[in-house]
């Protein structure tokens, strides 16, 4: 089975110019995602999806095919991860007559993901015909439930769920179902979800749950400066184990 891995990286940050190619660890960014895609056992080849020919190099660079130059409708503030997966598996077939089975959406800003784990969601997806993709999740720090928005008046607070403000210190959280995270997270698509039906995930979504500090993503110079923490620890605990 043909497993594709994609990672996409524009290159008009406006939160963090340049985030993409920023130094984490000694390296770009985007070069650990390309490094996770690598070690994935189930995993045939990385792309890099770029509107950059200076993030291309750096792909490349790191051991990323970057074939093509994302079109400019695909890397603006508005566009959708859908669409650019969408051209890499048509430009793909077009030009190379490649068609893989699943493609993988791995992101630059979730770094400290585990290649392990992305390996386990493509082996649900495998073992399993009748799922359209699999997802990695984590457990939410933040439960829904609490999370509070301004009311339509400015003057006061309610709850983001139910629009009143019964609700907006609530209690006896272990009361909650439980609920889960996925922005950032890799997902496993089959070829023909993205495709044929027009999403990343359909309607039947298989999931892996992974630990909260392998699913940190990268938004804020505080987010790169506590990555970068725990990068640096896994790492010298990974070589005080070898």
């Amino acid at each position: 089975m043909q497993v594709l891995g994609i990672i996409g990286a524009r290159s008009g940050s406006k939160g963090l110019p340049g985030k993409n190619v920023r130094p984490l660890a000694g390296k770009p960014l985007l070069a650990h995602a390309i490094g996770i895609g690598r070690r994935c056992r189930n995993v045939s080849r990385v792309l890099l999806s770029t509107d950059s020919e200076e993030y291309a190099a750096v792909g490349r660079e790191h051991g990323a095919e970057a074939p093509f130059l994302r079109p400019a409708e695909h890397a603006s503030d508005t566009s959708i991860e859908l669409h650019y997966i969408r051209h890499a598996l048509e430009w793909l077939d077009q030009n190379q007559g490649y068609r893989p089975d699943l493609v993988v959406r791995i992101c630059p800003t979730a770094p400290l993901i585990r290649a392990e784990d992305i390996d386990r969601a493509i082996d649900l997806l495998k073992g399993d015909q009748g799922a359209d993709s699999a997802i990695l999740m984590t457990p939410a720090r933040e439960h829904p439930r609490k999370v509070v928005r301004v009311a339509p008046d400015g003057r006061h607070a309610i709850s983001y769920i139910t629009e009143r403000g019964v609700d907006v210190a609530p209690t006896n959280r272990q009361s909650y179902a439980e609920a889960y995270n996925r922005q950032s997270l890799p997902i496993v698509s089959r070829r023909d979800t993205v495709l044929k039906l027009g999403s990343q995930t359909g309607e039947v979504v298989l999931f892996h749950v992974v630990p909260q500090e392998t699913a940190l993503d990268i938004d804020t110079d505080f987010d790169f400066r506590m990555v970068e923490t725990l990068l640096l620890e896994r790492e010298r605990e990974a070589g005080r184990t070898t």
